[in-house]
């Protein structure tokens, strides 16, 4: 028996099983962290989002503190003054499947810097033209949004003014000064004379959809069984295997007709 099991044939059909199922377990892992890092998202999303805004410090007690998972679209309010002649832009950010650029405008808060994003504006007639929209008020303004995290770097290389994500240390290098660790998508901003600024066309809220990645793991985890499954294919089609088979398979026994005629 064991010369029958320990074949070229098969022991190739082993190795082959055991490295198709150490690929389809480690895709598995890889669709369940894509699962956890959405789920994460999406549970932050149903924790923070709705709940009325605190003040920025009890979120963010310093610049240097970085925002906690779990903290993610925390509502906060915050009081300052924006740095209008530092504005930034974001390319290629999508509203309602329409392309454009997101507005971003420093916000000074005591001897540090929190980056707002006031909103989206449609791409202008050519991609190397900036639309127009509205200016971020001059006066002191208090900001009520939402925390997020910094991106990540797209590694492009745009023109000064310009940024390919809201890459926080990509915008420090272009504003300036100390920055939050953590950005403001904006909900409403008002004026110290209790104005309402003309601003940008707000943000869609963030979506909690997990996506279908426990699934996927779910699916590739069970694929592995495949190369288990091709393994024993080999082996009942090994040459002389249904012959053995048969053989061993016990034959039905004549019935004679005086033997009926007897019974």
């Amino acid at each position: 028996m064991f010369r029958e099991i320990f074949t070229k044939r098969i022991l190739g059909a082993i190795a082959f099983a055991i490295v198709f199922g150490l690929a389809c377990y480690a895709l598995g892992m890889w669709q369940l962290s894509r699962y956890e890092a959405k789920d994460a998202r999406a549970n932050a999303v149903e924790a923070n989002y709705a709940r009325a805004a605190v003040p920025l410090a009890q979120v963010l007690p310093s610049p240097a503190s970085a925002l906690g998972e779990d903290q993610i679209w925390s509502k906060v309010t915050v009081t300052g003054r924006y740095a209008v002649d530092r504005t930034l832009v974001v390319r290629t950010r999508s509203l309602a499947s329409a392309l454009g650029l997101e507005v971003l405008v420093p916000l000074r808060v005591g001897d540090a810097t929190l980056l707002v994003d006031r909103g989206w504006v449609r791409l202008g007639e050519t991609a190397a033209e900036l639309p127009a929209f509205p200016p971020a008020p001059t006066e002191e303004v208090t900001v009520t949004g939402w925390l997020k995290p910094s991106e990540d770097d797209r590694g492009q290389n745009l023109p000064a003014g310009q940024l390919a994500s809201i890459n926080l240390p990509q915008a420090q290098r272009q504003i300036g000064g100390t920055l939050y660790q953590a950005y403001l998508v904006m909900d409403t901003e008002r004026t110290a004379s209790g104005l309402t600024p003309q601003r940008p066309a707000p943000l869609e809220p963030p979506s909690v959809d997990r996506g279908p990645h426990f699934a996927y793991a779910l699916q590739w985890w069970l694929t592995a069984g495949l190369g288990i499954a091709f393994v024993v294919f080999l082996y009942r089609s090994r040459p002389g295997a249904a012959e053995r088979r048969a053989e061993a398979t016990p034959k039905p026994k004549k019935v004679r007709i005086w033997d009926e005629e007897d019974g």
